[in-house]
């Protein structure tokens, strides 16, 4: 079956070691790359039962996605909840972020371009999914109320912060060959630069 002629399903029925070996199918040979019989070699399966499995390609990939997103708001929660002036919190969860990133870094710089997955929405007025930008928008309003963050239109700008910081860290590791420390410290540094108040 063609690819774009797969069926839609739902990713929380795909077995785990299917996700697993999708994830190592995709650090192998990239995402553009990866298909349903080099997933089935990852997991040691043969072609015709991974077919007889009536799981798609895309399937797979939107399960290892929504995994992938499922660690960003467990990486992420910490700083969120925690103590500390907003701007600390901010600066802990964009830290935490990029870390979740490279987790998942060969399917992430994948989706560089990409459009119709988990993280984008069409549209030049669409914003990004609330379940990512809300957190930074939470914290921008935080740090607006304790001095320690400007005031900036926060639904905007978390979505700003979550495409700059999360897709500038995701490029220069993949792309550039940045190491980890440099390209958390650039990016993120820059994105607090115009945030963070004289004051804090």
């Amino acid at each position: 079956m063609a690819q774009g002629q797969e069926r839609p399903g739902k990713s929380s029925e795909v077995d785990p070691r299917l996700v697993d070996a999708t994830a190592a199918a995709i650090a192998r040979w990239g995402l553009t790359e990866t298909t349903r019989e080099r997933i089935a070699a990852e997991a040691g399966l043969s072609r015709a039962t991974i077919y007889r499995r009536d799981v798609t390609r895309d399937q797979l990939v939107a399960a290892l996605t929504e995994r992938a997103a499922q660690t960003f708001r467990n990486a992420i929660w910490p700083a969120i909840t925690g103590r500390g002036t907003a701007a600390e919190r901010l600066e802990a969860a964009l830290e935490a972020m990029c870390a979740a990133a490279d987790d998942y870094l060969p399917l992430l710089a994948g989706m560089f371009l990409a459009h119709g997955e988990v993280f984008h929405r069409p549209g030049p007025d669409a914003l990004t999914v609330d379940v990512f930008a809300e957190p930074f928008e939470r914290l921008l309003i935080d740090g607006a109320a304790d001095g320690t963050l400007r005031h900036v239109p926060e639904t905007v700008t978390a979505t700003v912060l979550f495409n700059m910081v999360g897709w500038g860290y995701i490029h220069l590791r993949a792309s550039h060959h940045w190491d980890a420390e440099a390209a958390r410290r650039s990016v993120i540094g820059l994105a607090l630069h115009g945030l963070i108040t004289k004051e804090s």
